[in-house]
């Protein structure tokens, strides 16, 4: 397979799922398929990275946030130093779903519960909490993603489980198992 073949089909593969994850973050279309786009630019230019790479969506992932994180930062007038440090960037998920056999009042209900849910989260606990249930990471995947410990990772995690649990009890089980 050629290189040009091979970047193509990892592009179609992951997109979506790139795209949505910086939505996510907080950011507008047009610069996130910018971002994407100069992540595959790179790829492309530099033959051994793909052979480097253990995890191909983990990377993609870790350099989209990267990219995003560098337009961030050169797009603020005034970088406020403890946000450079943490990384940390806005984290907003729009939930949908799309289970045609359940009828539109009862999805819109649904909605509102696991929005409220999310919003009673910070904007990291939410973002760790993607990560984990949604896109399956485990432990040292989401740590280095998220610039933290393995253990500052269990913690946040925990942290968040912990405040869904105190404040939906057993709801939130039915959610985090379907």
């Amino acid at each position: 397979m050629k290189k040009a073949e091979n970047i193509a089909s990892i592009y179609n593969l992951y997109v979506n799922d790139l795209f949505t994850y910086a939505l996510y973050l907080g950011f507008e279309k047009e610069i996130v398929m910018d971002a994407i786009h100069d992540v595959f630019c790179r790829l492309a230019a530099d033959k051994n990275i793909l052979n480097e790479v253990s995890n191909t969506k983990f990377y993609l992932f870790k350099s989209l946030k990267n990219r995003l994180y560098d337009i961030y930062k050169s797009k603020r007038e005034h970088i406020n130093l403890s946000a450079v440090d943490s990384q940390e960037l806005p984290f907003n998920i729009h939930v949908t779903i799309e289970d045609k056999l359940i009828n539109k009042e009862e999805q819109q209900r649904i909605e509102n519960q696991i929005t409220e849910m999310l919003d009673s989260l910070t904007e990291r606990q939410r973002e760790i909490v993607y990560l984990r249930y949604v896109q399956e990471y485990d432990y040292p995947q989401i740590a280095e993603l998220l610039n933290i410990s393995i253990h500052g990772c269990r913690k946040l995690l925990s942290k968040a489980m912990q405040n869904l649990r105190e404040k939906y009890g057993a709801l939130i089980l039915f959610f985090l198992l379907s």
